[in-house]
């Protein structure tokens, strides 16, 4: 098996006890079963996962601000960014907090989601813009988009780089891609990520870097967050409760996560174009 970034082998290296596939050139973990990766990815996961709990909520409710609250801190990273750009394509729109809560923000959106079910759900929400049901292969507008939104996606996929050359037919002059993966350079990100049996790659900066290399992008900006500690996130709920959200979002703007330059991020943040 060659790796889909560089062409190059896969090693094999020994981690948690167990072996598996790894590019030491790019610095990228696959999934070690990869039988019909095709089929899978268009079977596996959409007939399994449930996400019932979450989407057709406008997330307001309680129960959801986990979801709120990190994409808040993603639209804080992004933000800047997406100045003067309205029309946002969130590919794998999945509970639809993205799709909603950008709408909210005064975009206009359109998701795509290869669940029916979560599709319809999103619709219901959705005032002006719509979630379309089909696999981003199969995804085709006519009109280019100036924001390519794509958070918790690309480790799903068995060719991630097939969805970055379809960007390019979808993306506008001067237009941006914000993406979030899981940050694999955390030993315990990595050991969860190869638990999960949905993830198919296991990414760090550096494998991203090379792979927006070899799809002909630029990287803008591209960091590792990690998750505040809890007495830190507890004073900033604190702080924000009291009316004070301001001071807590100069001091931590991406709460409840915030930068790192150590191996403990919980996810890797990119803008490309």
């Amino acid at each position: 098996m060659n790796c889909f970034i560089c062409g190059k082998p896969f090693s094999e290296i020994e981690f948690n006890k167990e072996i598996i596939p790894y590019c030491s050139s790019c610095d990228l973990y696959i999934r070690k079963t990869q039988s019909k990766p095709t089929e899978s990815y268009k079977s596996e996961f959409w007939e399994e996962s449930d996400y019932s709990e979450f989407t057709g909520t406008d997330f307001t409710d309680k129960r959801v601000q986990d979801l709120v609250l990190t994409f808040e801190s993603w639209y804080s990273y992004f933000k800047p960014f997406l100045n003067h750009k309205k029309t946002i394509l969130d590919i794998g729109s999945g509970t639809g907090v993205s799709c909603i809560l950008l709408e909210k923000k005064g975009y206009n959106v359109i998701g795509v989601e290869p669940d029916s079910k979560n599709a319809q759900l999103i619709n219901s929400k959705l005032k002006f813009g719509r979630c379309i049901n089909c696999y981003f292969e199969d995804f085709k507008t006519e009109k280019k988009v100036e924001v390519i939104w794509i958070t918790h996606v690309l480790e799903h996929l068995p060719s991630p780089d097939v969805l970055l050359s379809k960007c390019k037919e979808w993306l506008a002059p001067n237009g941006i891609i914000c993406i979030a993966v899981p940050d694999c350079e955390n030993p315990d990100m990595l050991k969860n990520s190869l638990t999960n049996p949905y993830h198919r790659y296991h990414f760090t900066k550096n494998s991203l870097r090379k792979m927006f290399q070899k799809c002909s992008y630029d990287v803008i900006k591209c960091d590792s967050l990690a998750t505040m500690n809890r007495t830190k996130r507890r004073i900033h709920k604190v702080i924000r409760n009291a009316k004070l959200s301001n001071f807590s979002r100069i001091t931590e703007p991406y709460y409840p996560f915030k930068l790192t330059s150590d191996k403990d991020g919980y996810e890797i943040r990119c803008v490309i174009k």
